[in-house]
Formats: C-alpha cells, structure tokens, sequence
C-alpha cells in the first residue's frame, strides 16, 4: 500500500511527531533550518509539511505516492527501477521553495526511544530479485559514502540504510535537492526513551559504527539530526 492512513496516534515518536506538523511547524522549522547550513541558504520560504496532515487522516506515504505527494511524479519509473516495491514509509514529508524557482524536498524519520533506531525485526525481509535489487543499491551507495563492502546494511539498521540510499539516489542520480531530517525525542518517558542529546548521541554513534558510516561523507550536508523535547500538551 503506498499510502497509509494511521490516524492519530495515542502515543511515542508517530504521536509527537503529528503534534509538531499539525500544531507547530513554526518550531519543526526553525530547528530544521537552523541546523543545516546548506538549507538555510537553499530555502526561499518555510518548508511546507504534506504529511502527516490532520486533514488527511495523518496519512503517511511510500513508493509512487511519496513522489506524488512531493510533486516529483516524473521521477515514479525510475523509482521503481532503482528500488523494490514496499520501500521506505517516510514519518514525514516537506516541499521546500528554492531561491532558483525551483523546490526541494525534506524526507523526515522520527523516533523517540532506541528501540525505534533497529534491532533484529528491522532486518530487511526481501527476498529473489528484490533482494538482489536491495544489495545492488545499497554497494552503490556504500562505495560512494566511503563504507567498506563487509559492513552488513540488511541487519538490524537496515531502516536506515535503505533510507540513506533513497537520499542518495534522489540527491545523486536524480539530481532533486533533497534533504532527510532525523528528529529523536527526548523525555518520552511513556517508552522508556532518552532523557538527553548526549544519550541519542551515544546510540546514534554506535550505530553509524556498526554501518561504518564515516563522520564526513558526500552526504554529511543533506542529513540533519535534530532534537526535540515531547509536547505533554
């Protein structure tokens, strides 16, 4: 299913995340901005969230309709050529006016407590061609980011790997201005999740070292870690 209406969520990173869209963009965008150089100087406005809106049922987007939704229709057969059906189902998503009268686009994930970063379940499942397709990709972008062959990209951050090659391939090959926001919660007692930056850092460096994902890359600009702590209200 490319989309996916979730409703309003009754709690963790999808409940935060819907509160901030719906209820104060103003905040998600100016943390976005102010901590990306390279956006800041891109934007010509505010970002303009499409999803998860209110409106739409909170509706999230995967495949074809994420392309629709951030009006890169044109680009649905190439998706479907560099990637399998069923790809990533992003948390949220943004149209960005450009200062050349062009647009770029945010792909945003969201989580709240480690367990959301990847474990055994998160592993990819695909499997024949799709599988073989997946591989294919993710060598590709791991050349390109500097990564070593050996380190395994379908275990348990998997989540995060095939999401920094679709920023890859819309960034790279489809010269589209892209930009994917990574938002971690803090103080979302409710799951268990870190009270601190310093605590998210810690997991996030682990991680970024279990996929030998080097500090600097080709891609260092267009990923942005932000976060935020949980709205009670």
């Amino acid at each position: 299913m490319a989309r996916k209406n979730t409703g309003l969520a009754s709690r963790g990173s999808r409940l935060h995340l819907q509160k901030l869209v719906n209820g104060n963009c103003e905040y998600l965008n100016q943390l976005v901005l102010s901590c990306s150089p390279s956006l800041h100087e891109f934007a010509l406005a505010q970002p303009v969230w499409v999803s998860p809106l209110a409106h739409q049922n909170y509706c999230e987007y995967r495949d074809s309709a994420f392309l629709e939704i951030l009006r890169l229709s044109s680009l649905k057969q190439e998706l479907s050529e560099f990637w399998p059906r069923l790809g990533p189902s992003w948390d949220a998503l943004a149209i960005v006016a450009a200062n050349n009268e062009g647009h770029g686009v945010l792909l945003l994930e969201a989580k709240s407590h480690f367990r959301e970063l990847g474990n055994s379940a998160c592993a990819c499942g695909a499997k024949d061609k799709s599988l073989e397709k997946i591989e294919l990709r993710l060598s590709t972008v791991k050349s390109a980011l500097g990564v070593k062959k050996d380190f395994n990209w379908l275990g348990d951050y998997y989540q995060f790997a095939n999401r920094i090659a679709h920023l890859y391939w819309l960034n790279t090959i489809e010269q589209v201005p892209t930009w994917m926001v990574l938002l971690y919660f803090i103080g979302d007692s409710e799951q268990r999740g870190p009270n601190t930056v310093v605590e998210w850092r810690t997991k996030l460096n682990e991680m970024k070292t279990e996929l030998g994902l080097p500090e600097h890359h080709s891609l260092s600009n267009r990923i942005i870690e932000i976060f935020s702590a949980v709205r009670t209200t």
